[in-house]
């Protein structure tokens, strides 16, 4: 099975990433139930143009931590 069809139902991350490789994140997204802004998840802020969430779930946009719904449209293809 292509990485295309399996990540084909799922969110995914329209964002870019900063830095040297400035490429498409493709990044799972999740909402942050707080605020209900949604995006991907970096393990440093600032990491992709569409980041709501660090690497310790902290919201960058109200602060709530581990307020998180997600991955969204998530569908388990294990032995698809």
């Amino acid at each position: 099975m292509s990485y295309d069809a399996i990540k084909a139902d799922r969110q995914l991350c329209t964002g870019y990433r900063k830095g040297g490789q400035a490429a498409k994140c493709n990044g799972q997204t999740y909402r942050c139930t707080a605020c209900s802004t949604a995006g991907c998840r970096q393990t440093y802020v600032d990491g992709c143009s569409e980041q709501a969430f660090d690497v310790n779930w902290k919201c960058l946009k109200c602060g709530a931590i581990n307020q998180k719904e997600g991955p969204l449209n998530f569908v388990n293809r294990i032995g698809a």
